[in-house]
Parts: C-alpha cells; sequence; structure tokens
C-alpha cells in the first residue's frame, strides 16, 4: 500500500478548501455516472486521497475543479468498467421533465423518463460522458472539453451526435432533447 506523506498546515488548508468548494460537485458528478452511494462515496474519497498524493500538480493547477473532475472521471471509468451499472441520471432527467396534474400524466411522464434514462445508458461512452457532464456539474463545453483533453469542437459535435441519437431512438417524446438542443445551440 501506497505510503502517505506528511503534508503542510497550507496544502491541508488548501485540500479542506477544495472538499468544500468541490466536493458536492464531484460528488453530484460521481453519483449521476453511478448512483450507488456506497461506491459514490469510495469513489469521492479516493479521489481526495490522489489529490492530496499529487498535491504539487494540484496546487499548480489554474483549474483545480477540473483537476479534481477528471480524476473522478478516471476513478470512475475504472469502477464502471468492473461493473458496469447503468448510467445514472435520474435527479438530472427528472429536473428536465414537467411535473404533471394527475396520475396518468405522472405515469407518461415516468414511462417518458425511464425511456429516455435507457436511451441515455446506451449511448456510445464518449457520447454519454459529454451529456452526464453537461447535464450533472454545469459545466461549459469549454470546460469540459479541457477536462476530456479534446477540442473544444469534438466535445461539441459529440453533444450534438447525442442529442441527435436520442431524438432518433426517443421520437417526438423527447421534450427534454429539444429543450437541450435549443440550450446546446445557444451556449
Amino acid at each position: 500500500m501506497n505510503q502517505r506523506r506528511s503534508l503542510t498546515n497550507a496544502q491541508r488548508r488548501l485540500l479542506s478548501d477544495l472538499l468544500r468548494d468541490c466536493g458536492p460537485r464531484v460528488y453530484a458528478y460521481v453519483w449521476k455516472v453511478f448512483g450507488d452511494a456506497v461506491e459514490v462515496e469510495d469513489v469521492v474519497a479516493e479521489v481526495f486521497c490522489r489529490a492530496a498524493d499529487n498535491i504539487e500538480a494540484l496546487s499548480a493547477s489554474d483549474r483545480r475543479d477540473l483537476y479534481l473532475l477528471t480524476i473522478a472521471r478516471n476513478l470512475g471509468r475504472d469502477a464502471f468498467r468492473k461493473k458496469r451499472p447503468a448510467v445514472a441520471t435520474d435527479d438530472v432527467l427528472e429536473s428536465r421533465v414537467s411535473p404533471a396534474s394527475q396520475p396518468i400524466d405522472e405515469a407518461a411522464d415516468r414511462e417518458s423518463q425511464e425511456r429516455l434514462l435507457a436511451a441515455v445508458g446506451e449511448l456510445p461512452e464518449k457520447l454519454r460522458e459529454v451529456v452526464v457532464l453537461r447535464l450533472s456539474t454545469a459545466l461549459t463545453f469549454e470546460d469540459i472539453a479541457r477536462m476530456l483533453n479534446s477540442p473544444l469542437g469534438t466535445v461539441l459535435s459529440r453533444m450534438h451526435q447525442a442529442v441527435e441519437r436520442l431524438r432518433e431512438q426517443l421520437g417526438s417524446q423527447a421534450g427534454w432533447v429539444s429543450d437541450e438542443k435549443r440550450r446546446f445551440a445557444t451556449d
């Protein structure tokens, strides 16, 4: 096992500040991808352990939030490959579904949401990753490009492809897709 070295008081403060400021965002991102609270807590804890192990690189980073989200992404990918769970974007997608006024409407909305969740889960990893990052962390496309170490055009293209695939798969029932398409065009 790794022997962790002692941190200076300034490094401890930096990690404490990052945990306070970025911890909820990292947790939300990992939760949206995996949805298993126990595994999420383990991944988030490991993110900050890795950050402590690489405190010099973290300190030198001009976007520490992206640094932490990149660690979370890599750890999450490893866990995902081991477990292969469904993508859990319920909370994000629930916020996109309008509240129903009648029980029959609620059932129809729930069914539409389940179809959307399944469709997002079936997207290829590179497309799904951009959608989940965009919706769960509210990062700009520029930040997503930096985090993924991809050109901005590639990230925009992946989002466009994801929206188009979701539209094709879900047809006219994809109100969320239309909303995201409009949002995508304005960002």
